[in-house]
């Protein structure tokens, strides 16, 4: 009895000890199988979640152009007509400051001030003529002068610039006096600038008509001119918060046209370059003008790149925007821009000027894509540079909010 119990004990234990292995062979066998089948499957998650994969992106930029220098169609330029005589001769020595009724000429690389009412003026070559606070009751001409300055100042009569180097006019008022026998491309003419100086005008306004052709820059900006205002020929050209009749633009090379009022048609014409927005205009329109930017990007990472988002001057495009890779296939005309590893891509965006001016030439344009792992890469393309963008730079984490992307 005392064996049989004691066997009977022992294979109790025996059981006790064959269970507890099973039990931890079972944990060991659910071990492995969820070593097997979940975490690889949890690694698979993990590894492509944002924070990964924003790690493993990256993309950069490589190229910019913005409006690269494109020179202007040629254009004649008239020719002055001479001095009127008899005159009196305004000098450095000798300026007008008591009114005159008879003409004035400015001598070869003289000076010449004029503060009180004259008849007609007639500035030579190299000379420096200066107009302020009075009027000249009759015409202007300047033929070759070094520079021509018109400061709340009226011209009674048509004004005539010829091949002058800087000519600078600011709140000063320009007529016909009824004269619409003055033509040029067009009749009814109160001003005409030609040449390849520095032309800008400024809060003026001129009853009648203004032609400026050939300028190498012109600035047109807060004006009022009740007939047909022309920028023809001119390498730069700004034309910005003007109330106008009829607004002709031709053979430019770059030009750009914001916030003005028309109160007729805009004929475009042939531009190399032309960028134009945040216009009111009354009548039709003829021609064509268009702005690109192009910027090259490349993906540097181990992951393809979407970009989902395009700022300029930090707003969104408002404009079209294509792009294609540079290894060639189909072009795009939407976002996300996608570049596969290893490749890159041209966008191509058209630009719209903003409403308030701005200097001339236009430096340092701001843009931002931003990927939708929240990368980002930014730049500055400048103006008339080739290439614009002189700094490549290589995409980040986006730590800020877009928009204003400040």
């Amino acid at each position: 009895m005392i064996v049989r119990g004691s066997l009977t004990r022992s294979r109790r234990g025996f059981s006790t000890i064959i269970a507890e292995v099973m039990m931890v062979l079972i944990v060991i066998i659910m071990s492995a199988i969820v070593f097997v089948w979940v975490v690889p499957t949890f690694q698979s998650n993990t590894g492509q979640d944002n924070s990964g994969a924003a790690y493993a992106e990256k993309f950069s930029t490589l190229w910019g152009n913005f409006a690269t220098f494109a020179p202007s169609i040629p254009e004649t330029v008239r020719s002055s007509p001479s001095p009127w005589s008899p005159y009196k001769v305004c000098s450095a020595s000798s300026p007008i400051t008591s009114p005159y009724s008879g003409n004035i000429f400015v001598p070869i690389n003289d000076v010449c001030v004029i503060t009180a009412s004259v008849g007609n003026v007639f500035a030579s070559s190299g000379s420096n003529l200066t107009v302020v606070g009075t009027t000249i009751n009759g015409d202007l001409a300047a033929n070759y002068s070094a520079s021509v300055t018109l400061r709340n100042a009226n011209v009674v009569h048509f004004t005539g610039l010829y091949n002058d180097q800087v000519v600078n006019i600011v709140g000063t008022s320009f007529n016909t006096s009824g004269d619409t026998s003055v033509c040029g491309d067009g009749c009814n003419n109160a001003i005409y600038e030609g040449g390849r100086g520095s032309f800008a005008m400024i809060n003026s306004t001129v009853n009648g008509q203004i032609e400026s052709e050939v300028s190498h820059q012109a600035i047109v900006t807060g004006n009022t001119v009740t007939g047909r205002m022309e920028i023809e020929s001119a390498d730069f050209g700004q034309i910005m918060n003007n109330n106008i009749g009829v607004l002709d633009l031709d053979q430019n090379g770059i030009i750009v046209i914001s916030g003005n009022t028309v109160n007729g048609n805009v004929l475009y014409g042939l531009n190399r370059w032309c960028a134009a927005g945040n216009n009111v205009v009354s009548g039709s329109f003829g021609g064509i003008c268009v702005g690109n930017i192009e910027i090259d990007l490349a993906n540097t990472g181990s992951i393809p790149v979407s970009l989902v988002a395009a700022y300029m001057s930090n707003s969104p495009i408002a404009g079209p925007i294509t792009w294609k890779l540079l290894s060639g296939g189909q072009g795009h005309n939407s976002l996300p821009i996608t570049i596969p590893v290893g490749q890159s891509v041209n966008v191509t965006m058209q630009w719209t000027p903003p409403k308030s001016s701005f200097a001339m030439p236009w430096t340092g344009l701001y843009f931002i894509f931003v990927s939708s792992h929240q990368n980002f890469v930014d730049g500055y393309l400048y103006f008339g540079h080739n290439p614009a963008l002189t700094i490549t730079s290589q995409s980040r984490p986006e730590n800020r909010i877009c928009p204003p992307c400040y």
